[in-house]
This record gives structure tokens, sequence and C-alpha cells, in this order.
């Protein structure tokens, strides 16, 4: 089933975590200021998409821990 959401950029993490804890996946995502990036951050984005496609993701905790190692706080 497909669904299009359109929702406040305040409630993105929470949709995210949605996606995470239902295991679906994420086909497109538009943004209303998406014109107004660079290519090369628009490719970014959809690198990260078919990377989410292919399970490659990680979870909140593991992106928290992977952070802390590489900037350790002072």
């Amino acid at each position: 089933m497909r669904l299009t959401i359109e929702f406040d950029d305040k409630y993105e993490h929470l949709f995210y975590d949605l996606v995470i804890a239902t295991k679906s996946t994420i086909v497109e995502v538009q943004s209303e200021d998406q014109t107004d990036y660079p290519e090369h951050v628009i490719r970014g984005i959809r690198k990260g998409q078919e990377q989410a496609r292919n399970g490659q993701t990680k979870t909140y905790e593991e992106v928290k821990k992977l952070l802390a190692e590489r900037f350790p706080p002072n």
C-alpha cells in the first residue's frame, strides 16, 4: 500500500520513528524548499533514501553512540 502524508516539519522525527518501528520504507521525500538545495545535497538525500530502501539503516541509539565516539565531549 502507498500512502502520501503531508506534515509539519516539526513532526518529521516522529514520522521516521514510525517508519522504522513498522519496518516500512520511504519511497520519496519532497520538501517545498527542495529546489533551494544544491544538487550535491539532493544527491545525498537520494542516496540515503536508497540505503533505507535496502535496509542499510541505524537506530537512533546506534547513531548517538557513533557520534559520541567520533566527537567525545570535552
